[in-house]
């Protein structure tokens, strides 16, 4: 991937690896204290993980960790597994490698062979055991919910302990939290807390918390969890938590990629909840009635996010690996989250704006009358004109701050 920074902070990193992070009244310049890159849903598209890694490896070679939040394999197969480790072992990579469970962990008792789908006799031999002991052997862990550190960073991951299909024939990727696991997730976010009620707490899970980001307000990602509820009390309380989801593989250019969830009786400012994008197949809605369709960039689709912590402020980039762009960025500064200015400019030859998309919107003059941007129509600015431009918002995640962009022809 390019280099692309959004303009306001590009001098700030070229200058030492200083960004300024906006408190409302007035910017703070912090040093980064950490970076580490947050892909998922490979799902055995091992040709673009290998792109992914050696974008990474290029554009933040100091990246402390690399999570894979769940979709590793297509199926769960031990050589598919192994299939991933491979393209691993062949690049470099950050030295903490670390594995969310998700769905397709799952999917090995679908299949009679590796070659013969065979649902209806599901699950053709397959134990559930065997399937949690690829995974643990693969990762390394002996629990599907487990704690890493990284300079007094806590990563807390979730996931499901049982896969339902086994012990309901009704259910099938629904999400178990055992009252273990549930209280293990209470303990460390009181613990992490009490250390610094104001340091961020990332914590991952495959699947999408109901009315959060994209997708979650629409089949068939509403009811992801079975103890939503019992989780969801758990969250309330820790604004400084940034909680990444998967599963969708939704575009990270739509409006509502992040916010903030906030559940009644809660700390009012909730917790972050943030889309990983994916790096199999792009989907995307089919209508206002649910489902889903193939989103424009198809089997090409290639997308992640990139962290960097400033003490307690976080800036979260959202990468697009198949264009070579930096998508947008969100800011994190005690609790509160802000879409960082578009890297936008002005073609004063043409009079029109450069890198804007249909997921941004401009303003002429003042910041009022906000406008759609439309590349297939896109607006022209002749003469001496200054123009605002911003991310849009959507669902749980406001407008963006914009940036000031002059034409002089």
């Amino acid at each position: 991937m390019k280099k692309m920074v959004s303009s306001i902070a590009a001098s700030a990193i070229l200058l030492g690896g200083i960004l300024p992070v906006d408190d409302s009244a007035h910017a703070k310049e912090k040093k980064m204290t950490m970076t580490f890159d947050v892909i998922s849903d490979i799902q055995g598209d091992l040709r673009d993980f290998d792109h992914v890694l050696q974008d990474i490896n290029e554009e933040n070679s100091n990246s402390e960790a690399l999570i894979i939040n769940g979709d590793i394999t297509p199926r769960g197969y031990d050589f598919e597994y192994q299939a991933v480790q491979d393209v691993l072992d062949k690049n470099p990579h950050p030295e903490n490698v670390w594995y969310s469970i998700g769905n397709h962990e799952f999917y090995v008792p679908k299949w009679k062979n590796p070659q013969t789908l065979a649902q209806s006799s599901w699950p053709n031999g397959t134990t559930e055991e065997e399937l949690f002991d690829n995974f643990y052997e693969f990762s390394g862990e002996d629990k599907v919910y487990h704690q890493k550190e990284i300079n007094g960073y806590p990563f807390l991951f979730l996931g499901t302990e049982k896969y339902m299909k086994y012990h309901d024939p009704k259910l099938w990727d629904e999400v178990y939290m055992s009252d273990e696991q549930l209280d293990w997730l209470k303990e460390n976010l009181k613990h992490y807390s009490k250390q610094d009620e104001n340091k961020p707490i990332f914590v991952f899970s495959h699947h999408v918390l109901p009315d959060s980001i994209s997708g979650s307000k629409q089949n068939p990602y509403m009811n992801d969890y079975l103890k939503v509820d019992k989780l969801l009390d758990i969250l309330k309380d820790y604004p400084q938590v940034v909680f990444f989801t998967s599963h969708t593989h939704w575009d990270l250019n739509l409006p509502d990629w992040a916010g903030k969830k906030k559940v009644k009786g809660g700390d009012k400012r909730g917790l972050t909840v943030v889309n990983t994008g994916g790096i199999e197949t792009g989907w995307m809605s089919a209508g206002p009635d649910g489902g889903e369709k193939v989103a424009p960039d198809g089997g090409a689709f290639k997308q992640g996010l990139r962290l960097q912590v400033y003490g307690n402020d976080v800036v979260i980039q959202a990468n697009d690996y198949q264009h070579d762009k930096v998508i947008k960025k969100l800011g994190i500064h005690n609790g509160k989250i802000e879409q960082l200015p578009p890297d936008v400019q002005a073609d004063d030859d043409n009079n029109v704006l450069v890198n804007a998309t249909p997921y941004m919107e401009y303003a002429v003059g003042k910041q009022k009358n906000w406008r759609d941007f439309d590349p297939e129509n896109p607006p022209t600015f002749p003469g001496n004109q200054t123009v605002y431009v911003r991310h849009k918002g959507e669902m749980n995640l406001e407008d963006g701050k914009p940036i000031m962009v002059k034409f002089k022809k």
